[in-house]
């Protein structure tokens, strides 16, 4: 059975999050000021673009925060 790489399963979670959201969503990445719905989201992560990589990152530092307490802590200082 093939081992999946760290990236592969933060792409795995941020993809089933993604998955979760209504339809109607839509997300900025990055400085371009381009709109991404979350199936479009899902497939550029899907095709590893540099979009898909910046909003893994993101969501994954965004979770991290959140798991820490750094994120409550700097929305409560």
């Amino acid at each position: 059975m093939e081992q999946k790489t760290t990236l592969q399963k933060e792409k795995e979670v941020i993809i089933a999050r993604l998955e979760t959201l209504s339809p109607e969503l839509f997300f900025s990445v990055g400085s371009d000021n381009k709109s991404f719905s979350k199936n479009e989201l899902i497939e550029e992560i899907n095709k590893n673009t540099e979009v898909g990589e910046k909003f893994v990152k993101s969501q994954f530092e965004f979770l991290r925060a959140l798991k820490d307490g750094s994120l409550v802590n700097a929305l409560t200082a």
